[in-house]
C-alpha cells in the first residue's frame, strides 16, 4: 500500500481560541505517543480529509511537522465532529514505533456477487462490519476485503477462520465468528410482516357498526338464565 502522508504546522493557539482556526479551515490536533511528548499541531482541512479518507482509523499515516527533522508514523485515534454540521473539529494521532505492534479495528468490505443471492433468491447478510487486527505499523491496512463469489447455496457462510489476512496482519477475532452468510426470509415471516403492516394501516379487523348518531352500537346483552 502506498504511504499516506500528511503535513502539519506547529500550533500555538489553544483552548477556546482554536475556534478561530476552524473559521480559516484549519483543524487543530495533537500527536502523542509512548516515546514522545505531546505535540500541538494544526492541519489544512482539505488535506486532513483526504488523508483520513485514505487511511480511515486503521492505516498508518506519515505526518511531517514543520520545524521537526523526522516525520512521525501515526494512526488516527480520536476524531471529533461538530454536533450539527458534522465537520471535523479536532483530531488525535498516536505516534507509533516501527518495532511495536498495534491493535486496531479494520473495516470489512464485501466484494463480488454471491451466486446464491441470484439463483436461489438468497439474501446476503453481513454480521461483522469490523475486525480486530494486530500488526506492525508498516503492515497496517485501511480495510479488509471479503470475496463472496464462492457463496453458491443458501446457508453458505464465511467465518473469520476462512480469511487469509495480508502478510504481517493477525486477526484477533475468534475463528468461528461469522462475517457474512446467505440466508432467506421464510414465507411465514413475509406473511407476518405484511399482516403487521396492514394492521398498522387499519386494513385488517372486523368492521365497527355505528348507530344513527355515529357512535358504536352497544352489543346486545345476553339473556340471563
Amino acid at each position: 500500500m502506498e504511504a499516506i502522508t500528511l503535513h502539519a504546522e506547529p500550533r500555538t493557539v489553544i483552548g477556546k481560541h482554536v475556534k478561530h482556526l476552524r473559521h480559516q479551515n484549519i483543524i487543530p490536533g495533537v500527536i502523542y505517543g509512548r516515546h514522545i511528548d505531546p505535540i500541538a499541531v494544526q492541519f489544512d482541512q482539505r488535506e486532513l480529509n483526504a488523508a483520513l479518507g485514505q487511511a480511515g482509523t486503521s492505516a498508518a499515516v506519515q505526518v511531517t511537522v514543520t520545524g521537526r527533522e523526522e516525520p512521525y508514523l501515526t494512526i488516527f485515534r480520536s476524531i471529533q465532529h461538530h454536533a450539527i454540521r458534522r465537520v471535523i473539529t479536532h483530531v488525535d494521532l498516536q505516534a507509533l514505533s516501527l518495532t511495536e505492534t498495534v491493535r486496531v479495528q479494520v473495516n470489512v468490505v464485501v466484494v463480488g456477487e454471491a451466486p446464491a443471492t441470484e439463483e436461489d433468491e438468497g439474501v446476503l447478510i453481513q454480521l461483522l462490519n469490523e475486525l480486530n487486527i494486530e500488526a506492525l505499523p508498516t503492515a497496517l491496512i485501511a480495510s479488509l476485503e471479503i470475496d463472496v463469489s464462492g457463496l453458491t447455496e443458501i446457508g453458505d457462510t464465511i467465518t473469520v477462520g476462512d480469511i487469509t489476512p495480508p502478510e504481517g496482519v493477525t486477526i484477533l477475532n475468534a475463528a468461528d465468528e461469522t462475517i457474512v452468510q446467505v440466508t432467506y426470509v421464510a414465507e411465514e415471516e413475509l406473511e407476518e410482516e405484511i399482516a403487521a403492516d396492514e394492521e398498522e394501516l387499519g386494513l385488517l379487523g372486523e368492521p365497527v357498526l355505528v348507530g344513527e348518531e355515529g357512535e358504536p352500537e352497544e352489543a346486545e346483552e345476553e339473556d340471563e338464565e
